[in-house]
């Protein structure tokens, strides 16, 4: 195995953050769909008030796609490679693999999600100023010479 194929450190790193982050995704998603009343994590609507929202079904949705099954569907990216030409649509850097752009897109979609979650609904947890930074701490890593290159499509 050449030293330009193996997997770059940084991206198990990556990788164990995105699935720690999708599961999060998939629980909170799934949680609020399936009690929209926000029941099933203790949570109210009526943090709701200064939001678009009645209930929890429509972020649970948002969060159980874009925070639950996007890392995860990246993670399986980062590994696998495939050869998908679809992505590619959304795909701002043609030079890169699709798994390395929508890598560097859920960092600021976990970004932009946490601060419009502030914004709306007002800081409620520790937990918003770490997810925001965990979204920086993907996209830094996303962003590392070392895991760039080794999704460059064209050498």
């Amino acid at each position: 195995m050449n030293k330009e194929d193996r997997i770059p450190l940084f991206v198990y790193l990556l990788a164990l953050i995105l699935v720690f982050t999708g599961i999060g995704g998939l629980y909170g998603g799934y949680s609020f769909i399936t009690a929209p009343d926000g029941s099933k994590l203790q949570m109210d609507t009526d943090i709701l008030s200064n939001s678009p929202f009645n209930t929890f079904m429509f972020p649970g949705i948002i969060l159980l796609i874009f925070n639950g099954i996007l890392p995860i569907l990246v993670v399986w990216g980062l590994f696998v490679k495939p050869p998908w030409q679809w992505p590619e649509i959304f795909s701002l850097y043609h030079k890169q693999h699709w798994c390395w752009t929508f890598a560097l897109y859920y960092g600021l979609i976990l970004i932009i999600w946490i601060n419009v979650q502030i914004m709306l609904l007002g800081y409620s947890s520790l937990l918003q100023p770490i997810f925001a930074l965990t979204g920086v701490f993907i996209v830094i890593l996303t962003l590392i010479p070392s895991v760039t290159k080794y999704y460059k499509k064209y050498n």
